[in-house]
């Protein structure tokens, strides 16, 4: 598996165990742009659910 879709499969777990309101939708919104699917962005829930870089390496330092 290459580096960026585990790098997207970390932001989604990260994102999920947030379990700040919204983050099932904006899980699915982050897939989904990754499959290249056009999404409506919803600024508010984005910023409540946002994953730092810094937090997607740490967890991939983990693995």
């Amino acid at each position: 598996m290459e580096i960026e879709q585990k790098k997207l499969l970390v932001k989604l777990i990260l994102t999920l165990q947030s379990d700040h309101h919204g983050c099932k939708e904006e899980a699915i919104n982050i897939a989904k742009e990754a499959l290249g699917i056009e999404i409506e962005h919803n600024s508010i829930r984005e910023m409540i659910n946002i994953v730092s870089e810094q937090k997607i390496e740490e967890y991939m330092n983990l693995i």
